[in-house]
């Protein structure tokens, strides 16, 4: 599903430069506070995640900071003997015994919110003494060891009030330097080597201009194709989701993925009806009758958006058009796309689960 916002190992790999058509594909719509959901993967589950986007003239804006909210760190309360305390949400310098723990204030998380934590190692004179412990209450929800991991993603089961931070110090007394823990929410997502953004509102400002995006890791970077933030007026949104897992790739832990189109849903509708039933002294006694509107959403589309809708058929389909009605898709039929020079065309063609009439009586007649 990844593929409607497929991206690319190298920045000239775009679908706007492909050598067999002569114009630009149609942007891929964005809003000006969202972009749609983009999935992507790293070799090391930990690595530090930079986004940004590039604009017409190849100038690049780091972006970053709108997947991360506010901090929820307020102030930390330390428990030993140790010289290091705080203020505020900043750990001061000075060492820690083995056995000392700050915990920090209690903060909300709502079921479904994802949970980025990152501490500088470099601040700990011997990190991998440090376990970072995110707690609801008093059980223990995900670990982390400063010196081993220093970053995670961790999406909460259940909400509450009563979430923490504990930073606990094993060993010998060690120095530690003044430093800022990160403990925010996050708009990316993790589970295993798999990260997404599902499509919230960012946070901290709006995007602007048409642009790519640019998602660096320590491994590899990734790009996108041409965005547009023109808000989704008159577009036809289309939405594929599953809550399954779909080879431990697309729906890891249930995914969403959805896109705005220039399309067309309700011209030339065709009649759908099935009949069941016999036929006595040449008068057709009918036991069923199905009757339903099949249509059709025709679109331009490039070959990554044709390869998600034919991937995306095994999961759940809904449309909404530009008039805001939502058709619940059912029996769908996909053509082959029409390539052009300029662009390739497909129809989406579907039963609206909606508005489907059944008729039926028992058998006694027939």
């Amino acid at each position: 599903m990844n593929s409607f916002l497929e991206l690319y190992n190298s920045s000239d790999y775009r679908l706007t430069n492909r050598d067999y058509y002569t114009s630009t594909w149609e942007y891929i719509k964005s809003a000006s506070d969202y972009l749609i959901p983009f999935q992507f993967t790293s070799i090391d589950s930990r690595e530090a995640v930079t986004i940004s986007t590039i604009d017409a003239d190849d100038s690049e804006t780091d972006i970053t900071a709108k997947f991360y909210g506010s901090t929820k760190i307020t102030g930390w309360t330390r428990t030993g003997t140790g010289s290091w305390s705080s203020t505020g949400n900043v750990i001061d310098a000075g060492d820690a015994n083995d056995g000392d723990y700050q915990t920090s204030n209690a903060f909300t998380l709502a079921a479904g919110d994802s949970l980025y934590i990152e501490l500088d190692s470099t601040k700990y004179n011997t990190a991998t003494e440090y376990d970072v412990t995110l707690k609801k209450g008093a059980a223990t929800i995900v670990t982390l060891n400063i010196g081993v991991e220093g970053r995670k993603w961790h999406t909460v089961a259940a909400s509450g009030a009563d979430y923490t931070i504990v930073i606990l110090h094993t060993g010998g007394p060690d120095a530690v330097a003044t430093n800022t823990p990160v403990v925010v929410e996050s708009l990316i997502f993790m589970s295993g080597s798999y990260k997404w953004y599902d499509g919230s509102q960012l946070y901290n400002g709006d995007l602007s201009g048409v642009f790519r995006l640019k998602v660096a890791m320590a491994s590899k970077t990734v790009y996108s194709d041409w965005i547009d933030p023109c808000g989704f007026t008159d577009k036809t949104k289309i939405e594929i989701s599953s809550s399954y897992d779909y080879g431990g790739i697309k729906y890891d832990e249930g995914y969403e993925q959805w896109i705005y189109k220039d399309a067309t849903v309700r011209r030339n509708p065709k009649a759908e009806i099935t009949f069941l039933g016999d036929t006595l002294n040449g008068k057709r006694e009918n036991e069923k009758i199905t009757s339903t509107v099949r249509y059709t959403a025709k679109m331009k589309c490039t070959e990554s958006e044709y390869e998600a809708l034919v991937h995306g058929i095994a999961g759940t389909l809904e449309i909404t058009d530009k008039d805001g009605k939502v058709y619940d898709v059912q029996n769908v039929e996909l053509s082959d796309p029409t390539m052009y020079r300029t662009n390739g065309i497909v129809e989406l063609s579907f039963v609206d689960g909606n508005n489907i009439n059944v008729f039926s009586r028992n058998n006694t007649s027939l």
